[in-house]
């Protein structure tokens, strides 16, 4: 071993007592050929009771590194060898020297200083060594930011079910009806125009509705449900439409209820002489009146 080797390792172990007598021996004569670790050794309670937490530590701290880094940003850097312990508690010295206890507890703290003797050296007058000290020294770490929390998802929209129903109006059963119509669905078409003459019998669409829903039944071979359509909107319309009066006869022809049908073509033909069914009107007289 060269007279320049510090025994760190054994002088970490020493303070707490892990050494075995061998080690220890070999300790003793190498602090007694080595001033640089016997310094640390001696100077190593000393900081331990410093380093122990005071009153206003942080505030102390706090004003002590930053004025630490002001005076070291002005030099120049330096580009060393990783510099001994004994160097850092040296530098930690230093800062001691000036009264400020706090930032000698940040650096301690840092250094994972361990606790061990009184010194009995004066720190070495050499220069801080620069890349050690500056980087014991830096500002304080920020406190982690708290990891931003998972945004929350948007709201759900209300189920249909509780989403307000529009307003139910004899416009809109009538719109519906018609566009059931057009779809081809006459089943639902009809069902549809029967509650609106139910829910607002008075109204001009359920007057109208009438004649729609008695030409699908037409269609669908109902001709008594047709007949009662048509019938009913005669009775509800002031102003009877050729189509209505059409259908009402059909109806009638199909029931074989001759007799009424032909009383109801002669009504088209009276009310309506040039309409366009009125060649169809004559055409079923003439093969009406004929079958009797």
């Amino acid at each position: 071993m060269r007279a320049d080797d510090h025994l760190e390792d054994l002088i970490d172990r020493a303070t707490h007592g892990a050494l075995a007598p061998a080690e220890q021996a070999t300790l003793d004569r190498h602090l007694a050929a080595c001033a640089a670790c016997a310094a640390q050794v001696s100077l190593a309670p000393r900081f331990a009771r410093e380093l122990d937490p005071q009153p206003r530590d942080q505030l102390l701290d706090q004003r002590a590194l930053e004025a630490a880094l002001s005076r070291m940003q002005r030099l120049p850097p330096l580009r060393r060898r990783p510099s001994p312990s004994w160097l850092r508690w040296a530098a930690a010295a230093a800062l001691l020297v000036v009264g400020v206890s706090g930032a000698a507890a940040v650096i301690g703290r840092r250094m994972a200083v361990r606790p061990v003797v009184q010194p009995i050296a004066p720190p070495v007058a050499a220069p801080p060594p620069r890349a050690p000290v500056r980087a014991a020294s830096g500002p304080p770490a920020e406190a982690p930011t708290p990891p931003t929390p998972p945004e929350s998802p948007p709201p759900k929209a209300a189920p249909a079910a509780h989403a307000p129903l529009p307003a139910v109006t004899a416009a809109v059963l009538f719109e519906r009806g018609e566009k059931l119509r057009r779809e081809g669905r006459a089943d639902a078409a009809v069902v549809t125009y029967r509650r609106l003459q139910a829910t607002f019998p008075e109204t001009p669409e359920a007057r109208l509705s009438f004649a729609f829903a008695g030409q699908l039944l037409l269609k669908q071979h109902r001709p008594a449900d047709a007949l009662a359509q048509f019938d009913r909107h005669l009775e509800a319309s002031g102003e009877v439409g050729e189509e209505a009066l059409v259908g009402r006869a059909t109806a009638l022809e199909e029931l074989h209820r001759d007799a009424e049908a032909i009383a109801a073509w002669k009504s088209l033909l009276a009310r309506y002489p040039g309409s366009v069914y009125a060649g169809r009107a004559r055409a079923r007289l003439d093969e009406l009146i004929e079958r009797r």
